[in-house]
């Protein structure tokens, strides 16, 4: 009859349409597989095979030590440490300038004079030399002070901005952490969305063989689970992205359970 034409047409469509959507997919797979390569710098011609693995491994991660590697290791802390060095140095400088200091250099040797360098000390003369020189500061006009005091507020400003910048790594650090546990629960919620969607589909596929539905109302069921399992795939990306952002913010790989920089060649300084 006129409706069950008209379900085969719309079949049809969407058979067409998949097709091309599949199609679309596949040229942008092979376009990211051309970037890959460049990226690695291998031949486009190389052959790559990308596996699919549509899983998360719930991966434990300890807050503390997520935290005291970040402080440990970021090198963005490392370089506070060697400016506030340099601040200390300056400092040291500062409180020596206009203070009292004298120079005492001795000299004793002979000089010679002549055309030819074979005869220069033939008829040497002595030549001894003694200087000594005092720099006693009278009065400076507070600049000693001022100078000491404005690099006080410099040191003290950049303890300040160091303090800050170890609360930013902490606060994203607990922020990633958050997220990791929250996706964790997504993911369980969405394995049980995919497998009731799963479970309504087959009881409605045997209803439409049965002819108890349209192949209307049938697509309806067909796209609620499309859309739950991209819902769940989509939810393990977001934690394996996560877990990468975890990793960049630590500098610990938590799935190896290992520093990514080992602590014997972080750079220190000494004060």
């Amino acid at each position: 009859d006129l409706s069950t034409k008209d379900e085969l047409y719309q079949a049809e469509l969407n058979l067409a349409t998949a097709r091309s959507t599949l199609d679309n997919r596949i040229v942008a797979l092979e376009n990211a597989k051309d970037d890959f390569k460049k990226i690695l710098g291998i031949g486009l011609d190389t052959n790559v095979e990308i596996i699919a693995q549509v899983s998360a491994q719930p991966v434990s991660v300890d807050l503390g030590k997520a935290i005291a590697n970040a402080l440990s290791s970021r090198l963005e802390l490392k370089q506070r440490e060697i400016s506030r060095t340099e601040l200390d140095l300056q400092m040291k400088q500062i409180k020596e300038s206009n203070s009292f200091n004298g120079e005492l250099s001795l000299s004793v040797g002979i000089t010679g004079d002549n055309e030819r360098l074979g005869d220069i000390y033939k008829t040497p003369t002595n030549n001894p030399r003694v200087a000594l020189s005092f720099n006693i500061p009278i009065f400076d006009w507070g600049e000693r002070k001022a100078r000491i005091k404005a690099q006080e507020i410099a040191i003290e400003m950049h303890n300040l901005e160091t303090d800050e910048e170890k609360k930013a790594i902490e606060i994203a650090i607990r922020k990633s952490y958050r997220n990791l546990n929250n996706l964790l629960t997504q993911i369980s919620i969405a394995e049980k969305s995919v497998k009731n969607a799963q479970l309504t589909y087959d009881l409605n596929a045997e209803r439409y063989r049965n002819g108890e539905l349209t192949g209307m109302e049938m697509n309806q069921f067909q796209t609620q689970l499309s859309n739950k399992k991209m819902s769940y795939v989509s939810t393990i990306i977001d934690y394996k992205k996560e877990l990468l952002n975890l990793k960049i913010l630590t500098l610990y790989d938590f799935e190896n359970d290992k520093a990514i920089i080992p602590l014997s060649v972080v750079p220190t300084t000494e004060k």
